[in-house]
């Protein structure tokens, strides 16, 4: 039991000393879609002011099981003009280019 239980702990530090996510809010400015898709050139997602840290925006991950819900989500916020808060994986291992990856949306 304390074995899986360090293991546990240790694997929660790893991921926290290696994960960075950051929350970003504004309009989208713009959407980017790919027929056949990757996490490359799958969705792209720009908002009117990007930060610094993601400065080309924000990419959805291709493979993601409720990617079509988050893309639904996305959509609407851009038809709307209302304000769309991105939590995004802004570590380079995350990133593509100068792109950050969507871990989680709220409109």
């Amino acid at each position: 039991m304390l074995k899986k239980a360090t293991i546990l702990a240790l694997a929660i530090m790893t991921f926290n000393t290696t994960a960075s996510v950051t929350n970003h809010s504004g309009e989208i400015a713009n959407m980017r879609t790919w027929v056949s898709g990757s996490n490359t050139y799958g969705v792209w997602v720009s908002l009117k002011n990007n930060p610094s840290i993601c400065p080309g925006g924000f990419y959805l991950p291709h493979t993601s099981d409720n990617k079509q819900l988050v893309y639904s989500t996305l959509l609407a916020a851009r038809l709307s003009g209302k304000t769309i808060m991105i939590q995004a994986a802004d570590s380079s291992t995350y990133k593509i280019g100068d792109r950050c990856r969507i871990n989680y949306v709220m409109l």
